[in-house]
């Protein structure tokens, strides 16, 4: 939705978008034993990069429009500690009117509305409602919500929340998000991109990386080498999840795009630089490799 298309199109464009992963997958293992897993690593990435930049760029289009309307919507907070409300047309002028210049820029335009809020040290965010879709049902902001059942819950949504505090903490909206529709023609334009980060993700990372590390761990820390590498990669995917909420309500979609772009670059550079090539080699020659005994001339560059 916050790419300008709707929902229907949005189904069938993550259709598409499994199937390109699923047959670029199947192109990737047909080359990797050809091309290699530094070439393919190399190129991968290099893709990523520019697809991930120009899904910035396009989202940056409209979200330096949006209007941050969190003191209207912090003022309709009921003595229960919730909020509930229809995002229609009407409250999204009522909403923009106290916007100033910022909000003139967005006219009468379809806006989308995202609220993101707070009971103590939890956050949430609502789905994207549409002005302009007149069937949407209305927007609920409930503690039940926002802040976890139990304390298993509270530790792997935030380890250092306050879970007892925040049972009795007020409704705090953080962010309230007014940012004008974006046209069909440049939703489809944000799919294009993805589906090219997808294509490029599938034949690089997406079948080489794993490939890579187990055969680059010595055979007598591949077990624990690998066990390692996983648990970082669950670490670093917990912690894109805690921060992506505050950083989309602050800085916007394009912002994550860029930041994801910018850490890719760095993947990138190791994999051209500093990655040596496996193809074709047993696991006894890459290991002697990096023990300085090289069984056979050339490996690193075979």
């Amino acid at each position: 939705m916050q790419s300008g298309l709707s929902d229907v199109q949005a189904h069938w464009g993550y259709v598409l978008f499994t199937v390109i992963n699923f047959l670029v997958t199947i192109g990737g293992v047909m080359l990797v034993d050809r091309k290699g897993r530094k070439f393919l690593l190399t190129v991968g990435t290099a893709g990523i990069i520019v697809s991930l930049v120009c899904t910035g760029l396009l989202f940056r289009q409209t979200e330096r429009l949006r209007v941050d309307s969190k003191v209207p919507v912090q003022s309709m907070v009921n003595a229960d500690q919730k909020i509930t409300l229809t995002y229609d047309q009407k409250l999204a002028e009522a909403l923009l009117s106290s916007g100033g210049d910022a909000a003139q820029r967005i006219g009468s335009r379809p806006t989308s509305l995202v609220v993101i809020y707070s009971y103590g040290d939890f956050h949430a965010a609502t789905k994207a409602a549409r002005s302009d879709d007149t069937a949407a049902t209305p927007i609920e902001i409930t503690r039940e919500s926002c802040v976890p059942a139990n304390k298993v819950v509270a530790f792997f949504s935030n380890p250092f929340g306050n879970l007892d505090a925040a049972r009795q903490a007020p409704l705090t909206i953080d962010n309230a998000l007014i940012t004008p529709l974006p046209s069909q023609r440049s939703g489809w334009k944000v799919a294009l991109t993805l589906f090219v980060f997808m294509a490029f993700y599938a034949v690089g990372p997406g079948v080489c990386v794993w490939l890579a590390l187990s055969e680059l761990m010595p055979t007598r820390i591949r077990s624990n080498g690998m066990s390692i590498a996983l648990l970082l990669n669950q670490a670093v995917s917990t912690g894109i999840a805690a921060v992506f909420l505050p950083t989309v309500g602050k800085y916007g979609y394009a912002a994550m795009f860029f930041g994801f772009a910018g850490c890719t670059v760095i993947y990138f550079i190791t994999a051209a630089l500093f990655l040596p090539e496996t193809k074709g080699k047993t696991l006894e020659e890459i290991e002697a490799h990096f023990e300085g005994e090289r069984k056979e001339p050339g490996l690193a560059t075979a």
